[in-house]
């Protein structure tokens, strides 16, 4: 009997991975292509959309041609993609400008026009989430004020999910439920576009996508694109999920007391629910999850790996010389000089506001600080800085959600940073708490396949699927003396960033920046 495969694309931030699985998790072969996103103005983050496709079709034809199969035994591809990126698209599929990505905190104006005619507690209630400006919602709602010639020529506001399914074949634009609860247009209780708030906003419902539940056929590879992509013509082509929720279902985070912590460019960390259970201070989401019907609480960190990545491109160039010498990875020399530093890094303590702030403080001004710079510091203790600012902006997301009531037993950890040990036993020390590393790093692909394999038909459930797909190859124990320090530390960290906030100081930076 012939072995069947599933194709897991993991539409990025910052890149597009192709993982081919065969169905029982194993890995293949995958392919990686790296894009940039442009930064047109202080918290403006762009992106070109057709580059994005342009590196997909790459990506998968590189990793089809690793894997030594006949492109027809990949039954199905299933999609994970960054969640809130867009891009306008005109009848024809094309681009009428460039997506605004996630990142992007332009849209506060629009975000005070919700506040006042919605309400955020209403708000809140419908969609399950903080009025912010990462949610889509907002800024639609800043292209149709700035920008009404593209809003009217608009057919469909497309994230990547539904454009790039277009793309391979399917026949509409198909957004799932966890992506499409990430517009904060969406009832979180009934999975449908809320007709309230897009009168009240004043959004036309008919340009956006349909929404369908994670795990469903939507199309097959067209000709067109299977001689882009290399994917056989007629591969089932099936809803996916947001990449944090196929991060959730790549790590068996589909069940109480699992908490998923996955550190990319983003850092989000995600917890199952069996249903919509809100935050009452309104700081975390209620999201749809990618296992259909089901729900999950979670906390956005917009710039985590992305900082440590600026730390790379800006601070570490002898590494990365070295790196091209040698070959070996730069973020292995950086780890190797992490390790090195003392916890608490000799007193220096970074807030990875890089990109803004969003869980759990949903703080547009909020801006990337050291604190603590002294004439004693080399470049190395910035890096370990960042990496501990962005554990302890998680902290603070899990001892919410523990607030809330949300079991926590198991914390996994998933994305590039799992590859750094010194980063993971950061992560167990500050949590004080084991963390498990699945076999999987690629979690947010898993995901995607196992809902691939289940469109398929390869698996009745998500939960079967995991239950066979999915790995755990290792884990740390958390340093309790250690975490002692760490806690003095995490209190200096929040107190540190409310000062700042409290004090206007990084509103008012903002807006000098935006006058020149």
């Amino acid at each position: 009997m012939n072995k069947n495969y599933v194709a897991g694309i993991d539409i990025g931030t910052t890149g597009v991975k192709v993982i081919i699985f065969d169905a029982e998790g194993n890995k293949l072969s995958s392919a990686y292509r790296e894009y940039p996103c442009t930064f047109p103005q202080s918290g403006w983050v762009e992106q070109d959309g057709e580059m994005t496709w342009a590196m997909t079709c790459e990506a998968s034809n590189d990793a089809i041609a690793k894997s030594g199969l006949d492109p027809a035994a990949i039954v199905a591809i299933g999609l994970s993609s960054q969640r809130c990126t867009f891009t306008p698209v005109d009848r024809d599929g094309m681009a009428l400008r460039t997506a605004i990505s996630w990142q992007d905190s332009r849209s506060f104006e629009e975000c005070d026009e919700i506040a006042e005619k919605v309400g955020i507690e209403r708000y809140y209630e419908i969609t399950g989430l903080p009025n912010g400006t990462t949610w889509t919602g907002s800024k639609i709602m800043w292209i149709k004020k700035h920008q009404p010639e593209i809003y009217e020529k608009t057919y469909k506001f497309a994230q990547d999910q539904e454009r790039i399914l277009h793309k391979l074949g399917a026949e509409g634009y198909y957004e799932d439920w966890s992506n499409g609860s990430l517009y904060g247009l969406m009832d979180i209780k009934k999975f449908t576009w809320d007709q309230e708030l897009l009168d009240t906003l004043g959004i036309d419902g008919d340009k956006l996508p349909e929404l369908v539940p994670s795990g469903q056929v939507v199309g097959e590879v067209s000709q067109k694109a299977a001689s882009l992509t290399g994917f056989a013509p007629g591969t089932k082509l099936v809803s996916g999920g947001g990449d944090q929720q196929c991060a959730g279902i790549g790590t068996g985070a589909i069940k109480k007391g699992i908490v998923e912590v996955t550190v990319g460019t983003a850092a989000v960390t995600l917890a199952y629910m069996d249903g919509p259970y809100y935050d009452d201070s309104m700081r975390l989401p209620c999201s749809a999850h990618g296992v259909a019907g089901k729900w999950e609480t979670e906390g956005l960190q917009n710039a985590a790996g992305s900082s440590l990545k600026w730390y790379r491109n800006e601070f570490a160039i002898p590494e990365m010389e070295l790196s091209e010498e040698t070959g070996i990875d730069p973020y292995d020399y950086i780890n190797e000089q992490v390790a090195d530093i003392k916890p608490g890094a000799d007193g220096l303590i970074c807030i990875p506001y890089f990109a803004s702030s969003a869980a759990p403080n949903w703080d547009p001004f909020a801006r990337g600080t050291f604190i603590g710079l002294t004439l004693g510091h080399q470049r190395p203790t910035l890096a370990r800085a960042i990496m501990e600012g962005v554990t302890f902006e998680t902290r603070e997301i899990v001892e919410q959600m523990a607030a809330n009531g949300v079991e926590i037993d198991t914390i996994i950890i998933s994305g590039g940073a799992s590859k750094s040990a010194v980063w993971n036993q950061i992560q167990a020390d500050i949590y004080g708490k084991p963390v498990l590393i699945p076999a999987i790093e690629e979690a947010t692909s898993l995901g995607a396949a196992i809902l691939a394999a289940v469109g398929a038909g390869l698996y009745d459930s998500v939960e079967a699927a995991v239950d066979q797909m999915v790995q755990i190859a290792g884990s740390y124990e958390p340093d309790m003396a250690i975490h002692d320090r760490y806690n003095r530390y995490f209190t200096v960290y929040k107190d540190a960033y409310r000062a700042l906030a409290d004090a206007g100081v990084y509103e008012r930076l903002v807006k000098l920046a935006l006058e020149e």
